[in-house]
């Protein structure tokens, strides 16, 4: 188990060529020696991780599982409910009769109704012939990206925003691009992996609104991370956006989900975002805004879950940010 766990990591990780994973190997096993049961090796498993220092990286068991596709299935047919965890917090709404906002999520499961309820949103507003959009990533912590960037297909004004560096160059040193996001000119995406089959947005048609050469402003906090900043990153370097915010959390990479054995699997960093104005991020990059927020959490505050709720509550501080550079501008 610990070959497979570590073969995985020396194969795919963006951190190959940094690690020893000779020596890593090797003091695995000590460590795995005294462990006699198949059941208690996540906590290895989870240092193996730590050790490569991407950020971006985790170690996983769900029992029940046999395979790659198995655990696939189970994340696809789950519901929050089933979870015990909280429903999203969908808003959407117009602030002063003109300014169309409305709040992206974080996603892990039920895919699908994600993406048809931001697509039903943004028709809604763009009903109201909005002067200015306002999409709030602000608590946005990650998921799966596609359903996110889909819903913004019409506001997009080129045909492929990022792309990812994982780590090879050509002969000359130049870093090579892999995996880069197309807009198709027809709006059909089409994606053909596995976890876009089973989790059904294969097959998608973007929808087309009216109201797309308006001023975009792009709300941001130290809580937008991985999917959340993939999606921040969809509109970089667009003349009509605006990022506002504090400077995000710094997964902006890839993850692959490689499915080990007996349960294990192992949500790995392959590769880091290479952004629509050509910058490669460094690993543990965040995501830096054109007009700065200065929010100071109090002291007391150290658990995600607190700094959450913390930025829940500071939300009309980002907002009216925006709705004050908007008035600024005259809109």
């Amino acid at each position: 188990m610990v070959d497979q766990f570590i073969d995985t990591l020396a194969t795919h990780s963006f951190m190959r060529s940094k690690v020893d994973f000779d020596k890593l190997r090797r003091e695995t096993k000590l460590k795995a020696v005294a462990i006699d049961k198949i059941d208690s090796l996540l906590p290895t498993f989870k240092n193996v991780v730590s050790e490569l220092e991407d950020h971006h990286s985790r170690a996983m068991r769900v029992e029940d599982t046999t395979d790659e596709l198995a655990l696939i299935k189970m994340i696809a047919n789950t519901t929050y409910e089933q979870e015990g965890m909280s429903p999203l917090n969908f808003q959407h709404h117009m602030i002063e009769g003109k300014y169309a906002y409305i709040n992206v999520p974080g996603v892990l499961l039920e895919h699908r109704r994600y993406l048809n309820t931001l697509q039903k949103q943004m028709r809604e507003l763009d009903d109201k012939q909005p002067k200015a959009w306002i999409i709030d990533l602000t608590e946005n912590d990650g998921g799966s990206f596609v359903p996110m960037v889909i819903p913004f297909h019409s506001l997009i004004d080129t045909s492929q925003t990022f792309s990812y560096f994982d780590g090879t160059r050509d002969k000359d040193g130049n870093e090579i691009l892999v995996d880069k996001f197309q807009i198709p000119q027809n709006g059909l995406y089409i994606d053909n992996s596995i976890e876009a089959k089973y989790c059904k947005f294969d097959t998608v048609q973007g929808q087309q609104l009216k109201n797309n050469k308006i001023p975009i402003i792009v709300l941001v906090s130290e809580l937008t991370a991985s999917s959340g900043e993939i999606t921040a990153s969809h509109f970089l370097g667009q003349k009509n956006v605006t990022v506002i915010g504090t400077k995000t959390c710094g997964l902006t990479s890839a993850n692959e989900l490689y499915y080990i054995n007996k349960g294990y699997s192992v949500n790995l960093m392959t590769a880091l975002l290479h952004d629509r104005k050509g910058k490669s991020y460094a690993v543990g990059e965040g995501i830096d805004p054109d007009i700065l927020i200065d929010v100071v959490y109090p002291e007391k505050i150290n658990t995600f879950k607190e700094r959450y709720h913390f930025i829940k509550e500071q939300k009309p501080v980002f907002v009216n940010k925006a709705l004050e550079l908007l008035k600024a501008k005259g809109i």
